[in-house]
């Protein structure tokens, strides 16, 4: 399900972007596509008595650059938000779409839809700002620090308010998170550091090929 809808908004993506005009609609389109599912999600949890300080917070990195994505769609993508965008929470989405821990509640299928909607948006969004001219950035440093900033950040916030954020305190079953954490929280963090460094060297690698294919 995860693939196919990623799959789909991929094609729409790469069909929506021949004139400036449909370019504007679709920055729309997406915007309004990933307000939808955030709000869905927060609906639903509502209707449930699930909304807490838990589960309200856009703290999750992919519900963080939901949020950040709709002003960098409609107005400008700064370019430490599109490195991280590029970087980190694309990625990270497009992994989540692989392994959805998708919150239990009273509509499972429209909570699911609204999850993998919003994965498969935000993992999108760096691809929509290549596919309409702008390079790939290069050089992941920036987005390192920054990235390792929010996460201490939200480690005090969790730790202050008792919550969840990032999966820090503990991690979804079933997902590659959970092999990490089952060997203890400095392990975890320390792989979690190891296994970023080790993609942004290869995505930067990667987007330097894409760049230099795209000005032949």
């Amino acid at each position: 399900m995860g693939m196919v809808l990623l799959l789909a908004w991929e094609a729409a993506l790469w069909c929506g972007t021949a004139s400036l005009a449909r370019t504007r609609v679709f920055r729309w389109v997406m915007a309004c596509a990933l307000a939808f599912s955030m709000l869905t999600q927060l609906w639903l949890l509502w209707l449930d008595g699930l909304l807490t300080l838990e589960t309200a917070l856009p703290l999750h990195l992919c519900g963080l650059f939901g949020v950040f994505s709709i002003p960098m769609l409609l107005w400008r993508a700064p370019a430490a938000l599109y490195e991280l965008s590029a970087f980190l929470a694309g990625p990270a989405a497009a992994v989540t779409l692989l392994f959805p821990a998708v919150m239990p509640c009273s509509h499972p299928q429209l909570m699911r839809f609204a999850f993998l909607q919003l994965h498969a948006l935000v993992a999108l969004v760096p691809l929509y700002f290549f596919r309409t001219g702008k390079p790939l950035p290069r050089n992941p440093r920036r987005a390192l620090v920054l990235g390792n900033g929010y996460l201490v950040a939200v480690s005090a916030f969790n730790r202050i308010a008792h919550t969840n954020y990032l999966f820090l305190r503990a991690v979804p079953a079933a997902t590659p998170l959970a092999v990490l954490r089952s060997q203890g929280g400095a392990y975890y963090i320390c792989a979690l550091e190891m296994l970023c460094m080790l993609v942004f060297v290869g995505l930067d690698r990667l987007y330097g090929r894409v760049n230099a294919y795209c000005r032949k």
